[in-house]
């Protein structure tokens, strides 16, 4: 444990450092998960919007025609 030398036999102060600590560690957690957020609604908006030309730009596009009866190989 971090705080066993620290602190001494103080046991209250010593837990009441670690969940300071564990605080501290969530709040940057949460700002980082904010951040991750929005840049993912960010691209998410990006990807499924029509273009300023009024297409969908999340249409696929097939390259050629689609050949339902093959010949068997």
């Amino acid at each position: 444990m971090k705080y066993d030398k620290d602190v001494g036999i103080n046991w209250h102060l010593r837990f009441r450092l670690i969940i300071q600590e564990l605080k501290e560690e969530l709040e940057v957690t949460q700002i980082q998960l904010e951040i991750a957020e929005r840049k993912l609604k960010k691209h998410e908006d990006n990807n499924t919007r029509a273009s300023g030309n009024g297409e969908n730009n999340n249409v696929v596009k097939l390259g050629g025609r689609i050949h339902t009866t093959r010949d068997p190989a």
